[in-house]
């Protein structure tokens, strides 16, 4: 009889959907050539060049607690320009990435380099949603959505928190009224005359 390792966890890639997180990228790896990538069950892929990265979710902004401390990998793909050549293009996934990291003149300033170890350890916000093929069939893993991604500590984080608090609050509210209405003195036609109402203007 042989004995195997039991895992009540289901492995993989985690699927996650946040609506906002504080992210930090803890591993990044920049590819620049394409490769044959072979799949577990047996086909092949080319991955196309791209910025790999491992990152860690710090924060869950709108459900604190929830899948904190989780990592998963997601790819930040380069782009064919108008030459055919691969390139970090401005307005795409990595462009954007880029431009929160190194700010708007980054893409125009010639002497501007791209460091792997600028990324690693670097926190930003954003939303993180389940991998989706071209057709919108769900994959395994998790991706950032690029539209989302800003810098931490700006007014956008602290608006999340302050909206999770009114949030909060407001089910909080919600919950207390049955308990309050029922607490209120009832009012019977009885009680009400015509002459409460002689001072409307009308």
């Amino acid at each position: 009889m042989v004995m195997v390792k039991k895992s009540a966890g289901g492995g993989g890639a985690p699927n996650l959907d946040l609506l906002a997180a504080k992210l930090r990228i803890v591993e990044a790896e920049l590819s620049l050539e394409e490769k044959q990538v072979q799949k577990k069950d047996g086909g092949t892929f080319t991955a196309e060049p791209n910025f790999n990265v491992k990152v860690e979710v710090m924060k869950n902004l709108v459900e604190p607690g929830k899948d904190e401390g989780v990592r998963f990998y997601d790819r930040f793909k380069l782009k064919q320009d108008e030459d055919n050549e691969w390139a970090m293009l401005r307005y795409s996934k990595l462009g954007n990435l880029l431009t929160v990291r190194y700010g708007e003149e980054w893409f125009g300033d010639e002497a501007a380099e791209f460091k792997e170890e600028d990324f690693e350890g670097w926190e930003f916000v954003a939303q993180v949603e389940p991998k989706t093929d071209p057709k919108g069939n769900p994959l395994t893993g998790s991706t950032i959505n690029w539209k989302s991604i800003r810098a931490t500590g700006g007014p956008d984080e602290r608006e999340d928190e302050v909206g999770v608090a009114n949030l909060r609050n407001a089910i909080r509210d919600a919950k207390a009224l049955p308990k309050a209405a029922k607490a209120l003195p009832k009012a019977s036609a009885e009680t009400v005359s015509e002459e409460d109402f002689d001072d409307l203007p009308f």
